[in-house]
């Protein structure tokens, strides 16, 4: 392990035309990862604190982001809505190793309206949504073969109609207090550029790679 090295090319220069706008580079770069055909673009590793006060964390996928908030679809019964609830702050990490860029966001967690989640739910592909239907998340599974039982059944009783929302599946907000952009730079002489929320008002600084 010792010896495995990467050598960064350029991940490019970070400039911030607004600090007001924290999202905007954000917004520049997913479109940039699309344009070169990197995989699941938005991806990101969310990361929560349970009652004991340890971390967790989990891929999950990057599906709305507005104005100063990012938002995530999920069953909200899973562990991750558990700790949500319990604690609220929350921090996510978006990789992009073929761009050589990480994008960095704490904030805190909040439900999504029913609005949005049903327009989400009605977009998504029907069997992804019958699937939401049988998936207690988190929760102890006897067998695979016992899942796509449960799969079948649902997907039968549902035959020619539209599949609704269940209760158990919703979303969550992030209004976000902290962005960090990085990216790689050839000899280890990274880029980082924070912004932070004080006060209403957002103030930009560099850190040391």
């Amino acid at each position: 392990m010792k010896s495995m090295r990467k050598e960064y090319r350029d991940g490019g220069e970070i400039s911030i035309s607004d600090p007001q706008v924290p999202l905007d580079l954000l917004i520049q770069w997913l479109a940039d990862a699309k344009e070169v055909g990197v995989s699941e673009v938005n991806a990101m590793s969310l990361a929560t604190v349970d009652l004991q006060g340890k971390p967790r964390n989990r891929m999950v996928l990057l599906k709305h982001l507005e104005d100063e908030e990012i938002g995530f679809f999920t069953n909200i019964e899973s562990d991750k809505a558990d700790e949500i609830s319990s604690c609220s702050s929350v921090a996510a990490t978006i990789w992009w190793p073929k761009m050589e860029r990480q994008v960095r966001i704490e904030g805190v967690a909040s439900p999504m309206n029913r609005d949005m989640v049903e327009e989400y739910h009605q977009s998504r592909p029907r069997k992804s949504r019958i699937a939401a239907r049988v998936s207690d998340q988190s929760r102890p599974l006897e067998s695979r073969e016992e899942l796509m039982h449960r799969f079948e059944e649902e997907e039968a009783r549902f035959e020619g109609e539209d599949v609704p929302l269940p209760d158990h599946w919703g979303g969550f907000l992030i209004a976000i207090n902290r962005v960090e952009y990085w990216s790689g730079r050839p000899s280890r002489m990274h880029e980082r550029v924070v912004l932070t929320k004080e006060g209403g008002l957002w103030s930009q600084r560099r850190l040391y790679p």
